[in-house]
C-alpha cells in the first residue's frame, strides 16, 4: 500500500507536488466544516474520509468517501467560495493538504489539466451515488453493499453459488450513512434479507449462503 500511495504522489504534476503539506486526523475530526471558507482541498494518503452534509433539520447523510489515493474537497478549486459538505476522518489519518491559493496561483497548463481530469472522474463517481441514493432501495442498495464485501469479486468473481462469510469493515451507524440510511432503516433491511434467506447475521459477520442469488437481487430487484 505504501508503493502505491508513493507512486500516486508521484505521479502529481511538477508544479503541484512540491506545494502539499501533510497532516495528520485523528478518528472522527474534522478536516473542515460545513459552510466555512474554502480555502483547501485533500490527497488522502491513509485512513479514510468521509464527506457529509447536514440539513436545516439536523439530519446528517454521508455523500462520499475517499480512502487512499483519493481526494476530497477539490470541487472548490473551481465552484463556489464555501464547503457543501463537512469531511470527517472515520479512522486515523494522513492527508496532503494543498492550499486554494497556492493552487490557483500555479500558472502550469498541466495543473489545470489534472484537476479538471479529476473532477470529470469524481462527477462520474457522484452519478452512481445519486442513483444509489434515489433508485435503488433500501435493500437493493445493501445488497450491492454485500456484494462489494466479498474478496473475491475484487479478483473478477461474478459470485458464486456457495457460501460466503463477510466480516463488517466498521460499525452499522456508519454502514447505515455510506448507503443513505437511518440506522433503524439499516436494521430492517438486514432482518428483511435475513427472513428472505439472502443473508444471515453471525455477530460482526454476515453469511451469504449464495453470492449467485444475492447477485440476482442486485440485477433484478423488483423480482
Amino acid at each position: 500500500m505504501r508503493d502505491k500511495i508513493d507512486a500516486a504522489m508521484a505521479s502529481l504534476p511538477p508544479g503541484l507536488a512540491g506545494i502539499g503539506r501533510r497532516r495528520e486526523a485523528r478518528a472522527d475530526s474534522l478536516l473542515f466544516q460545513q459552510d466555512e471558507p474554502a480555502a483547501s482541498c485533500f490527497y488522502v494518503e491513509s485512513g479514510e474520509i468521509a464527506m457529509r452534509r447536514i440539513s436545516r433539520g439536523g439530519s446528517e447523510i454521508e455523500i462520499a468517501r475517499a480512502g487512499p489515493g483519493e481526494w476530497c474537497g477539490e470541487v472548490i478549486l473551481f465552484a463556489g467560495n464555501s464547503y457543501p459538505a463537512q469531511a470527517v476522518a472515520t479512522r486515523d489519518s494522513r492527508v496532503v493538504e494543498f492550499r486554494r491559493a497556492d493552487i490557483l496561483g500555479k500558472a502550469e497548463p498541466e495543473v489545470s489539466a489534472f484537476f479538471l481530469s479529476l473532477l470529470a472522474r469524481k462527477c462520474l463517481k457522484l452519478n452512481g451515488r445519486i442513483e444509489q441514493l434515489t433508485i435503488m432501495d433500501s435493500r437493493e442498495r445493501l445488497a450491492r453493499y454485500v456484494l462489494g464485501l466479498c474478496p473475491g469479486r475484487a479478483s473478477a468473481c461474478s459470485g458464486g453459488g456457495g457460501p460466503c462469510s463477510i466480516p463488517l469493515p466498521k460499525k452499522k451507524r456508519e454502514i447505515a450513512a455510506e448507503l443513505g440510511m437511518t440506522p433503524e432503516t439499516l436494521s430492517r433491511a438486514l432482518r428483511q434479507m435475513q427472513d428472505e434467506g439472502y443473508i444471515r447475521i453471525d455477530g460482526p459477520r454476515i453469511e451469504v449462503p449464495s453470492c449467485d442469488r444475492l447477485l440476482e437481487l442486485v440485477e433484478n430487484p423488483g423480482e
